[in-house]
Order: C-alpha cells, then sequence, then structure tokens
C-alpha cells in the first residue's frame, strides 16, 4: 500500500508513466491527476504518425513554396527498399508498352506515326536494319526508365514513399505521341511523399535529368573516342549514337524548365545554381547531339 501523490489517500496506487507519480485507483489516469507529461505523450503519439505518413510544412515557414511539400524533422529513420508494389508494376508495364509504341511510331516519321510504321517496318527487317528498330525502341525505354527509376530509387535512399503511377493525362500524351511520332515521354510520374525538408524534396526530382546528362554525357564520350580510333566504325550505328545523345539530352532538358509540376521547379527553389550548371550542360549536349555530332561522322 502506499499514498496517493495527489489526495494522500492509502491505497494500491499506480505509478503514471508519464510524470512517474504515484496515484490511488481515483486518480491513476493522466487525465484524473492533471499530469504534466500528457502533453509531451500526445505530442510524441503525433510525431510517431506523422512519420508514417506525407504531411506539409507549417504554412507560416516563409522558406518553402506552397507547392513543394516538405516536414521538417530530425528523426533518424530507415532508408527504404528498393521494392515494387504490384500496383506499380503494372504501371510500369503500361507506361513501357507505350514508350514502345512511341519508338515505333518515331521510326514511321510524321505525320501518320504508328500508321506509318506499320508500313515501313518489315521493310526494314527485309532489308537487314532490324538493329535500328531495337535500337530505337531500346534507347527511349532506356532513356525513360533511367529517368523515373532514378527519382524513385533517391527518394527511397531517403526514406520516403516512392513509386511509379500512371496518371490520365499521361494516355492522352501518349495517344498524341504514338499517333503523330511526337517523342512524348508523359505517360506518368514518380509519386512521392514524406519529404522532411526542401534538400530531401529536391535531390528526388533533380536525380531524373541528371541521369539523363550522364547517359549523355557517357555516349559523347564514347562517340567521340570511337572517331579518334577510326571514324568509319561510328558510321553503321552512328545515327542511333546521335539519336540516343539528343533524345537523353532534350528529355532531361524539358524536365528542368522551373514550372510547377517540373523537375525544375523544385531544383530552382532548392538551389539556383545546382538548377543553372545542370540545364546549361544538357542544352551544350542537345546543341551538340543536332549541329556538331552529324559534322563528326563526315569527317
Amino acid at each position: 500500500m502506499a499514498n496517493c501523490s495527489l489526495c494522500g489517500k492509502e491505497d494500491l496506487c499506480y505509478t503514471c508513466p508519464y510524470c512517474n507519480g504515484v496515484y490511488c485507483s481515483e486518480h491513476r489516469l493522466p487525465e484524473g491527476h492533471g499530469c504534466p507529461g500528457m502533453q509531451r505523450a500526445k505530442d510524441e503519439a503525433r510525431r510517431r504518425v506523422a512519420d508514417t505518413f506525407s504531411g506539409h510544412y507549417d504554412d507560416d515557414d516563409d522558406d518553402y513554396d506552397q507547392d513543394v511539400i516538405v516536414r521538417e524533422s530530425r528523426t533518424p529513420r530507415k532508408v527504404r527498399k528498393k521494392r515494387f508494389s504490384s500496383r506499380e508494376i503494372r504501371d510500369l508495364g503500361i507506361a513501357v508498352l507505350l514508350v514502345t509504341l512511341v519508338g515505333l511510331a518515331l521510326i514511321g516519321g510524321p505525320p501518320l506515326g504508328i500508321l506509318r510504321a506499320i508500313a515501313v517496318v518489315p521493310n526494314y527487317i527485309l532489308a537487314g536494319y532490324w538493329w535500328y528498330i531495337v535500337g530505337t525502341i531500346g534507347l527511349f525505354l532506356v532513356a525513360f526508365l533511367a529517368h523515373e527509376m532514378a527519382h524513385k530509387f533517391v527518394a527511397q535512399h531517403y526514406g520516403m514513399f516512392s513509386e511509379f503511377r500512371m496518371i490520365p493525362q499521361g494516355y492522352y500524351l501518349s495517344f498524341i505521341a504514338i499517333l503523330f511520332a511526337v517523342p512524348i515521354f508523359g505517360t506518368g510520374v514518380v509519386d512521392t511523399r514524406g519529404a522532411r525538408n526542401l534538400d530531401e524534396a529536391a535531390k528526388s526530382p533533380l536525380a531524373g535529368p541528371l541521369s539523363n546528362l550522364i547517359i549523355a554525357s557517357i555516349l559523347l564520350a564514347i562517340g567521340e573516342a570511337i572517331i579518334l580510333i577510326d571514324g568509319h566504325l561510328l558510321l553503321p550505328m552512328g545515327f542511333l549514337l546521335q539519336f540516343a545523345i539528343i533524345l537523353n539530352a532534350v528529355l532531361g532538358l524539358f524536365n528542368m524548365f522551373p514550372l510547377f509540376p517540373m523537375d525544375g521547379y523544385t531544383i530552382m527553389k532548392w538551389n539556383k545554381g545546382v538548377w543553372a550548371v545542370v540545364t546549361v550542360s544538357l542544352l551544350i549536349l542537345a546543341i551538340f547531339g543536332y549541329f556538331v555530332i552529324p559534322g563528326f561522322f563526315a569527317l
């Protein structure tokens, strides 16, 4: 038996887990003795719940734009595994199919796109240029998957929820791209939530254009190395190499536009210097692809 810290009554008392006081059965609940530690317990419970979901920063905080959703927290968290949900696998499968059809439409060329491709693709195969078809489609898929998966894996590295999702606009844009041979990748987006600050919120968007910048740079270096050795070795595959450099540069450059919801919007809010360096680098690669590399092939 012990005495209640509040009323002094001798009873089989209970110890409060929040303030460590000893109370009788009448006052044992935190509400019963006005526990000073109860608010702290509630705040701790809210924090644990908030760490499970994405949230909004305080509207009074002028450091962030309202379109960039982040949550300030110093709580350590585990790195998310590189996992794919069944819905994400389904959406990625749809996106891969649509991107493949866009690649075929480009082989057909405007204005009829996929309709003309149906007629010309068999001729390419019979003439022994099957590698051109496979290469064009493969380059589209690599540029698309590298961009989207870079978003996903970087976000998961920082413990955020991140999965690829098809969006309704993506189907409409893909239909236009397939029908009229327009190189559009608007099939879906990587849904990323749970950034704790602007630094994390920007690094996932940055990863997409940066992956295209790295791919285009590597391909440009390979092409120039082959030219230095023997330019004639590059001629059979030269067009595909040029196409891959332009494709990655333009895809990355398009996403660097500083307009919401493009990647460049968040990146510029985070660091204008990084945004400028990546954007200018992609622009230079696009110019090389369009104007300089064709001259190299002619050597």
